[in-house]
């Protein structure tokens, strides 16, 4: 069952379950956006995210590259575009 979240973000392949996986599609005009960003997009989001992560939580805190993870993101997205797919994510 599909379920919106609030009409702007994702929608939900499979809402969570109680061990806590779900599914869903991110939407068409972030996926498009994430495949058309320019690499120096890709940065400054990249940066954004960074200082965003560090004022919520005083320090960093993910040991992920997020420049990697945008670009490695983007690339799927440009892959989904181009086949006229979507773009998944899931979390557990």
């Amino acid at each position: 069952m599909s379920s919106s979240l609030g009409g702007r973000g994702p929608e939900w392949v499979t809402a969570p379950l109680n061990d806590g996986v779900e599914v869903f599609a991110l939407p068409q005009r972030l996926t498009r956006a994430l495949a058309n960003a320019s690499s120096a997009e890709l940065e400054e989001l990249a940066g954004r995210w960074t200082t965003r992560l560090k004022s919520a939580d005083g320090d960093d805190m993910t040991g992920d590259d997020l420049l990697a993870v945008l670009q490695g993101v983007a690339r799927l997205a440009t892959s989904a575009v181009s086949t006229g797919g979507a773009l998944y994510s899931w979390s557990f």
